[in-house]
């Protein structure tokens, strides 16, 4: 009987441990585990964990960040989804414990058919200066979003001269950056100022550096503008006012004529040897063009709008074959059908003879001399109003087939913000530093 008893005592106590195993609380709970039916555009999706282990969050799919990968008990989780420009995709987020895995399934739809995505493009303002109290070097963040307001009339298509004619709408936007890469708020959006050991700074140089790269902000996400003294090149002669690296293309289907090509869809900052971005020439932001439209070819606004086009895959709208000289070889070197080439070489000459006359008559050269140019493969005489000419031009409007590449750029490039479409939303990381191509235009 004793061991008839132990042995029903120790059944029952089997019995009831499977018991209480069945109905006790997961590891983790989920608030939401399935998303589906998500809008196309740019969302955030909140999630409730509720454990009391150390756990880890882990997005399978690169248009998804969790705002937290790892913690220990309660907490709420947001989903960063960015906009989908594609077809209709799924994704998974895991949360790990030691004794459990559960999944969040999201599904977002694609953008509608026949409709173009606006582009919100976050711009992060790197101040280097070595001295606070120069005015030239400390720019104040007030004066940079005023001049990144005016360069975005630029590319809404408001132009300042020819009767305000109407330009080419982009359909894009560049906007201060709200936090910086771990998501912080930024105190002055926009805007970050790096104390630096000399200025000024050789700027063809800074752009091959790869001692600089450490500066930038991941360029997937947001668009550099290095804000900076140059130091003087040609012993002086001559002023640089801005440069840019251009994009990257991959080869294939994709391919941007004009570009420098790569293998590969996607890129990370920890790929680069050099600081992939854009320099402006901080001795000149305080200068633009007056309320009476007198032209100053020192125009800061022109400038970025200018070095921005260059950064987003724009080549200067003149024929830039610098070996053609002054023969009669045109070449449309900037691949836009809708941007009259010229011999720059030739319009400069010409430039300097009418100078001459005019200062010998005691008169001054009109701007609508100036501008004018001789299209180089038709001999139509044209008015300059591109903003990625040179030298004297109205300088205020882009044109559609330029819009066209920015656009491409904009979905298929890699390093550079944005939504993006087929490989290149394909985000297969590469470890390591890469020997890509660099191109860097003035």
């Amino acid at each position: 009987m004793i061991r008839k008893n132990f042995f029903f005592f120790l059944l029952l106590f089997g019995l009831l441990s499977v018991s209480c195993g069945d109905n006790s609380e997961p590891a983790v709970s989920l608030s939401q585990d399935n998303f589906a039916n998500i809008s196309y555009e740019e969302n955030t999706l909140k999630v409730s964990i509720q454990t009391s282990l150390e756990w880890t969050a882990t997005s399978l799919v690169n248009w998804c960040r969790v705002s937290q990968s790892k913690g220990t008990g309660d907490a709420v989780l947001e989903l960063s989804l960015e906009p989908n420009i594609d077809t209709e995709r799924s994704g998974v987020v895991k949360i790990w414990t030691k004794e459990q895995i559960r999944e969040i399934n999201i599904r977002q739809e694609g953008i509608p058919d026949g409709q173009e995505f606006t582009y919100r493009l976050p711009v992060i303002f790197h101040v280097l200066y070595s001295d606070a109290e120069d005015r030239n070097q400390y720019i104040d963040q007030e004066r940079l979003l005023k001049v990144l307001d005016r360069v975005n009339t630029y590319y809404d298509g408001i132009t300042r001269y020819n009767g305000g004619d109407k330009g080419v709408d982009m359909n894009l936007e560049f906007v201060p950056a709200e936090t910086d890469e771990t998501g912080n708020a930024l105190l002055t959006p926009g805007v970050e100022y790096v104390k630096m050991d000399a200025m000024p700074l050789d700027c063809e140089a800074f752009m091959g550096d790869s001692r600089y790269v450490k500066l930038l902000w991941d360029p997937n996400r947001y668009i550099n503008v290095m804000l900076y003294n140059f130091a003087e090149v040609d012993g002086g002669g001559s002023v640089i006012l801005g440069i840019s690296h251009l994009p990257l293309s991959t080869t294939g289907t994709t391919y941007l004529e004009g570009l420098p090509a790569t293998q590969y869809a996607y890129l990370t900052k920890e790929n680069l040897s050099y600081p992939k971005c854009l320099s402006i020439n901080s001795l000149y932001v305080y200068e633009e063009t007056g309320s009476d439209g007198k032209y100053n070819g020192f125009d800061v606004n022109v400038t970025l709008a200018h070095e921005l086009g260059h950064y987003l895959g724009l080549h200067h709208a003149f024929d830039e074959d610098e070996n053609s000289g002054l023969s009669t070889d045109c070449i449309d070197s900037d691949y836009c059908e809708d941007t009259p080439s010229y011999n720059r070489i030739a319009y400069m000459m010409n430039l300097r003879a009418l100078l001459q006359e005019a200062a010998q008559q005691g008169t001054s050269l009109s701007m609508a001399e100036a501008v004018k140019r001789e299209n180089c493969k038709t001999g139509q005489i044209f008015s300059s109003y591109n903003l990625m000419d040179y030298e004297i031009s109205y300088a205020d409007r882009l044109t559609n087939d330029q819009r066209n590449r920015i656009r491409h750029v904009l979905t298929y490039s890699p390093l550079t913000p944005g939504p993006k479409k087929g490989k290149a939303n394909t985000r297969s990381v590469i470890e390591g530093k890469l020997d890509l191509p660099m191109v860097i235009v003035k």
